[in-house]
């Protein structure tokens, strides 16, 4: 189910991408895949999918106002101040998401949907 998220699909649920050309959702859609579990129910793996791919596209400058951030490096900033520049960048928390995930809202919220498909730790 998850292959038949079209470029249509993900901006219908994503309405800040658009603008953005269906090659470039596609090819995101496709980087998305294996990021997915195949053991994820089918509505997961969608959001997931799609959350993922909104995630990159983000990342690479493509979207709203968090893309416009990452283009201009600024999605760990905390503060900006213009006059004699300063500027603030987040500490990760100390239950940080992994790898860029938390730089965006979108690699927040697949996170959380890839922490609730996962295989649980046995405690013996």
């Amino acid at each position: 189910m998850a292959d038949a998220i079209t470029p249509q699909a993900f901006r219908a649920r994503f309405p800040a991408f658009a603008g953005v050309p269906d090659a470039t959702i596609a090819g995101a859609l496709a980087e998305a895949g294996p990021r997915v579990g195949a053991a994820w129910p089918a509505a997961d793996a969608v959001l997931g999918r799609m959350l993922h791919a909104a995630h990159t596209l983000t990342l690479d400058g493509q979207g709203g106002a968090e893309a416009e951030l990452a283009r201009a490096g600024a999605l760990d900033l905390r503060a900006l101040r213009s006059g004699t520049l300063h500027l603030e960048r987040r500490d990760p928390p100390a239950d940080a998401v992994p790898g860029t995930l938390g730089l965006t809202s979108y690699g927040r919220r697949f996170h959380e949907v890839m922490r609730r498909n996962g295989i649980g730790v046995a405690v013996v």
